[in-house]
């Protein structure tokens, strides 16, 4: 998997530029939040090898060899038939987490994930950590911004009939918990150009951001195809966000569905689902597997089989 990170970068963990699950911390790079770096990570054996592309890197500079790192990623795509996701997580994530959660999505779904991974874990999961971990995440959107304004400038192909042909790989934007604070911020940040219209599907999963008001910038996503939003009303961390700091994350939220621009999915009654927050990767049940089986890879959520439209609620559920 491709890394694309604002951590800080524990330089003592590399060996001739190749590290390990330590190769990141829990904090913002030395030069600000919106410097990144490029890895490149696999696991061996049960051993995390992570390699820099290059040390330091700005995505917004032009010498930078992502283009080329990405081109292979398409190639390996091509290759194995497989799509992507560019994926970004939550709160209380460790760069060890974050990997191990990646990972989980690759192989659960057989795809192939870009990873989008900020200094989440400020060290617990108490009110201040939160609280810290929401103020790194405004301060990220920058570095997301470049993020996927280079990757759409990779995107671009020739418009020829050869090139359009063999361009049938799906490209899925997955925002997960905290994240959804992080993508909500960068949505209404004046930065957004409509970056995200190179996304086939944008899912919000589980998102810990305000149920209320939600719309106003749900509806301001672009996307070459859907807009998701998952839910789950029994979600023990979105509780746990609701008893502590605010009410109603999204969610978590099973009213107030109103955004024209999103499709709304509440697995709360949904066997083995229970208090589940991390459903995309959780054994829950064939439904829930099916429906991100197939919004991952760039498909309609809406041709499941087990879960059906609510018009009452302005959601699909069992």
């Amino acid at each position: 998997m491709l890394i694309v990170t604002n951590r800080n970068i524990n330089s003592s963990n590399f060996k001739n530029g190749v590290g390990d699950h330590k190769a990141f911390g829990d904090s913002v790079n030395s030069k600000g939040p919106n410097e990144v770096r490029l890895a490149k990570a696999e696991k061996i054996n049960g051993k995390w090898k992570v390699e820099l592309i290059k040390e330091p890197s700005r995505i917004t500079e032009n010498n930078i060899p992502s283009r080329k790192e990405f081109s292979k990623i398409r190639d390996k795509l091509t290759e194995t038939g497989k799509n992507c996701v560019f994926f970004v997580h939550g709160f209380n994530q460790s760069f060890e987490k974050n990997l191990e959660k990646s990972l989980a999505l690759e192989k659960e779904h057989k795809v192939e994930v870009i990873v989008f991974s900020w200094p989440s874990n400020p060290g617990g999961f108490k009110t201040k950590e939160y609280r810290h971990a929401k103020r790194t995440a405004k301060a990220s959107v920058g570095a997301l911004d470049s993020t996927l304004e280079k990757l759409g400038s990779y995107l671009k192909e020739p418009f020829n009939r050869e090139a359009l042909e063999t361009c049938n790989i799906k490209f899925t934007l997955m925002t997960y918990s905290l994240g959804n604070y992080l993508f909500q911020n960068y949505i209404i940040d004046s930065v957004y150009e409509n970056e995200t219209s190179i996304f086939d599907n944008v899912i919000l999963c589980q998102a810990d951001v305000d149920n209320k008001g939600h719309a106003s910038w749900v509806n301001l996503i672009e996307t070459g195809k859907k807009v998701y939003i998952t839910i789950n009303e029994n979600d023990w961390v979105l509780k746990w966000s609701d008893a502590n700091f605010q009410k109603d994350r999204l969610g978590r939220t099973a009213k107030n569905l109103n955004s024209d621009n999103a499709i709304y999915f509440d697995f709360t009654n949904g066997n083995g689902v229970g208090k589940t927050h991390g459903i995309f990767y959780k054994k829950t049940n064939n439904v829930v597997k099916d429906f991100f089986t197939k919004v991952l890879n760039g498909e309609r959520g809406e041709d499941i089989k087990g879960m059906s439209y609510d018009s009452r609620s302005n959601s699909y559920r069992f």
